[in-house]
C-alpha cells in the first residue's frame, strides 16, 4: 500500500534561498535515484516562506530505504544550521 508523506520545512529568517537550493537538489536526486518514489514535490507557502514537501512512496519499504539513503542524508547535512525548527513530518495512509 502506498504511503504519503508531508514534510514542513521552516528556514531561519534570511536563509530561505539556501534552504530552497538544498531542497531542489534533493528533489532532483530523489526522483532520479530512489526506488518507489511516485511523487516528491516541493511547495512554498508565500506567506511565511516555509516549504512543504509532498511525497508518495509505493510502499513502506521504499520510504524506509529513502530515509536511510544517501540523498536524504545529504539533505540533512545541507540543512544543518539553516532551520528554525526540526522538520515536521507526517506519514499518511490512504483510506480508500
Amino acid at each position: 500500500m502506498s504511503t504519503t508523506v508531508v514534510a514542513e520545512i521552516r528556514p531561519l529568517p534570511g536563509r530561505e534561498p539556501e534552504v530552497e537550493r538544498a531542497l531542489r537538489a534533493a528533489v532532483a536526486r530523489v526522483v532520479a535515484e530512489d526506488r518507489g518514489c511516485e511523487r516528491y514535490e516541493l511547495n512554498v507557502d508565500p506567506a511565511d516562506r516555509s516549504f512543504v514537501m509532498v511525497e508518495r512512496w509505493s510502499d513502506e519499504a521504499a520510504l524506509a530505504e529513502h530515509a536511510a539513503g544517501p540523498a536524504f542524508a545529504e539533505l540533512g547535512a545541507a540543512l544543518e544550521g539553516l532551520l528554525a525548527q526540526p522538520i515536521g513530518v507526517r506519514a499518511l495512509t490512504p483510506l480508500g
